[in-house]
C-alpha cells in the first residue's frame, strides 16, 4: 500500500514544435512588457520624483504667445505694412515707460501709423548700439538712445531721438464728438 501511493504518475505532454516556439514568444513578451513597466515606475520614482507628488498635478501650463509689435532692429524694416513706425527704448532704464506709453496714446488716433517697439537691451541688438549713425543699410545701422524711426516701403524716411520732437510726433489727438454739426 506504501508503494502505491509513493508511486507518481507522469503524464507526458507532447508539443509541436510550432507550439513550443509560440510559448516562448509569449514568455519573452511577458517579460519585456514587465521591464518596461517597471522602467517606467523606476524613473517616476527615482527620477522625476513625481509619482507619489500631487503638488505637481495643480502646475498650469500656460501657452507660448507670439507678440508681433516687438521687434528686433535687424528686421525693423521689414514688416508688412506700407508705412509705420518703429520705437527703439531700452527697457531696463527707468523712462522707457513714459515712452511706451506715448506710443500707446499716439495708437488711440484714428489715423495713427502701426508701431513696433524695439528693445535696445535685448542681446539681438547689443550689435546696433554705438554713436548715431541710422541708415537704411542696417549693416552700419547704430543708435544709443531712445529713437522713434519712420519707415516707409522699407526705408527710413525719419528719426527723432530729442524728446520733445517725439513727443510731438506721437502726440494723442482726441476726437471731437460734436453731435450738432
Amino acid at each position: 500500500m506504501t508503494n502505491k501511493r509513493n508511486k507518481r504518475i507522469k503524464r507526458e505532454t507532447y508539443h509541436s514544435e510550432e507550439q513550443t516556439e509560440i510559448m516562448h514568444f509569449v514568455w519573452i513578451l511577458v517579460i519585456i512588457i514587465l521591464l518596461v513597466i517597471g522602467i517606467y515606475f523606476f524613473t517616476r520614482v527615482f527620477v522625476t520624483k513625481d509619482l507619489f507628488n500631487s503638488k505637481e498635478d495643480t502646475k498650469t501650463i500656460t501657452p507660448g504667445t507670439i507678440n508681433y509689435s516687438n521687434a528686433i532692429i535687424g528686421t525693423m524694416l521689414n514688416k508688412s505694412e506700407e508705412e509705420y513706425y518703429v520705437l527703439l527704448v531700452d527697457n531696463s532704464l527707468p523712462n522707457a515707460v513714459y515712452y511706451t506709453g506715448l506710443a500707446n496714446n499716439y495708437s488711440r488716433n484714428e489715423n495713427a501709423l502701426k508701431i513696433y517697439y524695439v528693445d535696445l537691451s535685448n542681446e539681438l541688438n547689443k550689435k546696433y548700439i554705438g554713436a548715431n549713425n541710422i541708415t537704411d543699410n542696417l549693416d552700419n545701422f547704430k543708435v544709443n538712445t531712445n529713437t522713434l524711426i519712420k519707415v516707409k516701403k522699407g526705408k527710413i524716411t525719419n528719426y527723432y531721438t530729442n524728446e520733445k520732437d517725439l513727443e510731438t510726433v506721437l502726440k494723442y489727438v482726441e476726437e471731437s464728438t460734436d453731435a450738432e454739426n
